[in-house]
């Protein structure tokens, strides 16, 4: 149980692997039975992690945070909130403010997009290529080995984003090589897509239609591979004008094969270092200090780095995998965690809120 301002609030999930062949996980969702809100429970119990949730002793007092109880925020047990004034307040300025204050920078692997579905895992923008039978038979063994190396160390909650830089530099320079390698073709791109089981989360194509139909800015900051991860945004007819990619985009050369990668590396953990937040971006969007942001990692955090000051902040987390290793650290990171959530509700119920 985690303690938040003398209340109680429920923690719950299942614990998911990473693995390039997909793992298995079950979802249950249950409707609240709060006719004002549409963000849907889960009924979470004991999982294969070993992690349960317990019921909460002491509830929130919901007349002090009318704003997440309207949400359906206080007594949903895969929605985890450390500071539910501080949220209550943030939400109420994101509200009040309006579409014209408002911006929205976003993550994309496994943020926009599911992590499972129908007990499989789904491909992120590098698992696309990993599972492609474009791809040689080598890259994939290559890359499972590489994944096996690093990927722990991306997810230790007990190493500093210091210590962990120097893995990932490691890490994405081996499967940059190694892609130069194969010999991609900018054609194979998008089939290598259309095969794959890469979804959006559930609400997103609503989220971002409404989006683009009030004219907010949203710039999608991933350490993917964009080539791959603009082909999804078309696939589900989500590339709108109002959406900017900041990624690792591939570098061709006349005969449309992959040479290399265009800029500076971004991985996970150097997303506030990147030219965007030197860029005039920002500055263009001055008047917007309003600003939601979604991730599913801890180096996410630091995405809005470079937005004008003041500005208000809503700091929404995925937490997809190792539950109990890592929720002590999202909650101090993130304003609202979100357990195992393959769903955009929670967010659009904001967004609803509006108008």
């Amino acid at each position: 149980m985690i303690g938040s301002r003398g209340s109680v609030l429920r923690v719950g999930g299942r614990q998911l692997t990473r693995v390039l062949t997909g793992s298995k996980s079950s979802e249950a969702n249950a409707d609240l039975n709060n006719k004002s809100s549409s963000v849907r429970t889960k009924s979470l119990g004991p999982s294969d992690s070993g992690f349960t949730h317990s019921t909460p002793v002491i509830m929130p007092d919901t007349t002090l945070y009318p704003v997440l109880e309207k949400l359906g925020l206080l007594n949903a047990e895969h929605v985890q909130i450390k500071d539910p004034a501080r949220v209550e307040e943030l939400v109420s300025t994101l509200v009040s403010g309006g579409f014209a204050n408002l911006q929205l920078v976003v993550d994309f692997d496994f943020t926009l997009t599911r992590v499972h579905i129908d007990n499989q895992r789904c491909h992120c923008s590098w698992g696309i290529m990993d599972n492609s039978t474009l791809m040689p038979a080598y890259y994939r063994e290559e890359a499972n080995t590489l994944l096996a190396k690093y990927y722990p160390i991306e997810i230790d909650p007990h190493m500093t984003e210091e210590e962990k830089i120097p893995f990932m530099r490691e890490w994405y320079g081996q499967i940059h090589k190694l892609i130069v390698k194969c010999k991609v073709s900018q054609d194979s791109l998008a089939e290598m897509v259309a095969s794959s089981n890469a979804m959006l989360r559930e609400g997103t194509e609503k989220l971002c239609e409404k989006l683009h139909n009030e004219n907010v800015p949203v710039l999608v900051f991933s350490a993917g591979m964009g080539d791959i991860l603009e082909q999804v945004l078309r696939r589900f007819k989500v590339y709108t004008d109002n959406i900017k990619v900041v990624s690792n985009f591939f570098d061709y050369n006349q005969e449309g094969v992959v040479v290399g990668f265009k800029g500076d590396l971004i991985h996970m953990f150097n997303k506030n270092e990147n030219a965007i937040h030197s860029s005039n971006y920002f500055d263009k969007l001055a008047g917007r200090h309003n600003v939601i942001l979604m991730g599913d990692s801890m180096g996410d955090i630091k995405m809005a780095v470079g937005v004008p000051q003041p500005n208000n902040v809503l700091k929404i987390g995925f937490l997809n995998d190792k539950v109990e290793e890592r929720i002590e650290s999202y909650m101090n990171g993130f304003d609202i965690v979100l357990i195992d959530d393959q769903t955009m509700d929670v967010v659009n119920s904001i967004i609803r809120l509006m108008g």
